[in-house]
Order: C-alpha cells, then sequence, then structure tokens
C-alpha cells in the first residue's frame, strides 16, 4: 500500500546536496538546523574522487546514525559502473533514504531494489527512494514507475539533464522542462506523494533564487534540493503554506 507522506513539515521542503568527498563539507552540514542531507555519490563527486567519497559517507552515516538528520545518498545512475559499489559501501549503515538518478523506466528502479533487497536479506530495514526524473523518457514512464514500486518517497527532476536531453529536438528546451516541471508536480499531487524542484547553481544570484523558489512553489512543488546553506531559509520561508 502507497504511503501518505503529507502533511509536510517546514524543515522536510529543504534537502542539502553535499559533496561526498569533502569532509568538511560533511562536517558543516551536521552543525545547520536543516533535517535533511543529502551525501552525493554521482554528479557532486569527480570519477577520480568515487572510491574517496564511499569511504567518507559510508564514515558520515556511521559517525551521525544517532542524530537528528535524515541522512540520504545519491547513489550513480543504473547506467553506470558505479552504482553496486555504491550500494556496497552504504547500505549496513543504513541511509534514510537512496536518490536514484536517471530513472527513465520502471526496470531502472526495480534494479536498484532488487541489489538492495537481496543486500540486506533479512535485515528490517529497507530505504526509502527518491526518484530522479531527467528526461522525456522517464516522465513518460512516471506512472509506471510508481505503481511499480511502494517504497517511493518522492519525485524531484533533474533539471539540467532533462534539458540535455531534449534539447536538440525540441523547439523550446526550456519552455519543455518548465511543462515537465508541472507534469511531475501534478502527478505527485494526484498520488499524494512529495515533489521537489532541482537546485538553482547560482548560490550568490540571491533574488534571483527567490523569484525562482516563487515559481516552483506554485508549480506545486513541496520544496527542493539546495547546494549552498545560504539557500536553506530562502527555500523554507517561500515554500511554507
Amino acid at each position: 500500500m502507497k504511503n501518505n507522506y503529507y502533511p509536510i513539515t517546514d524543515r522536510d521542503r529543504v534537502v542539502l546536496y553535499v559533496a561526498g568527498y569533502k569532509p568538511g563539507y560533511i562536517e558543516k552540514a551536521m552543525t545547520l538546523s536543516i533535517k535533511n542531507i543529502l551525501l552525493c555519490l554521482e554528479d557532486g563527486t569527480p570519477q577520480n574522487k568515487k572510491i574517496d567519497a564511499r569511504y567518507l559517507v559510508k564514515g558520515a552515516l556511521s559517525e551521525f546514525k544517532d542524530s537528528d538528520k535524515n541522512l540520504s545518498v545519491r547513489i550513480n545512475s543504473v547506467y553506470t559502473n558505479y552504482w553496486k559499489d555504491d550500494l556496497q559501501a552504504i547500505l549496513l549503515y543504513r541511509p534514510s533514504r537512496i536518490r536514484v538518478p536517471m530513472v527513465n523506466k520502471c526496470e531502472d528502479l526495480q534494479l536498484v531494489d532488487k541489489y538492495v533487497r537481496e543486500f540486506v536479506k533479512e535485515q528490517d530495514y529497507i530505504p526509502q527512494y527518491e526518484v530522479m526524473i531527467e528526461s522525456r523518457e522517464g516522465l513518460r514512464n512516471i506512472k509506471h514507475i510508481y505503481d511499480n514500486n511502494d517504497n517511493i518517497y518522492a519525485f524531484t527532476i533533474g533539471g539540467g539533464d532533462y534539458y540535455d536531453d531534449v534539447k536538440d529536438s525540441s523547439e523550446d528546451p526550456q519552455q519543455e522542462v518548465i511543462d515537465a516541471k508541472k507534469s511531475i508536480c501534478k502527478f505527485c499531487k494526484e498520488n499524494n506523494i512529495y515533489c521537489f524542484d532541482t537546485t538553482y547553481m547560482n548560490y550568490k544570484d540571491i533574488e534571483g533564487y527567490k523569484k525562482d523558489c516563487m515559481l516552483s512553489k506554485n508549480m506545486g512543488f513541496s520544496g527542493r534540493s539546495v547546494i549552498h546553506p545560504d539557500q536553506i531559509k530562502i527555500t523554507i520561508d517561500t515554500y511554507r503554506n
């Protein structure tokens, strides 16, 4: 049976991305009032730092397991050679959630879920999933993805990757990304599930970020991922009911 996640608290509206290979960033994040910290093994970690990042992330999951934070991990997609090693490194330390990027079809998430269940076996633990829609194919299959997994916590869009997917074949790729965001919000609202907007990379552009958050809220997003502490309060203040 699907879970009913609403209502949402202010602290749940923000997910802070932290590069998995930077121990100083992880330590700083743990001092913030934010609740949801997402340790990134994917785009936020260069290829030559993947092993270092796994070591640091599993250390953080272990060291801060009794904190009041929700420590989640973004693994690499199933279209890479890294995702199984990511899961092997983190599952014993029970991250709150796993963010799965580039989920294009139901089978992509099923691959991850099957591996997780085989790894944990008899343990009383299955993480929730945050599913990243980053392509037309993923958006087209969102219902099938959702219907075939009972442990999806939220959908989120990877705006940059979605843009890259459509830019060569769309008359207006920027508008298509906006339309995709609206479609994801509509689907999540109909199914009473959280949806989080993509990051706003120019964290120094405070006024631009405020405007973007308001547009995002009006589309129906529950909150969003952020990359810098300066974006946290703005996000909470904007998305608060």
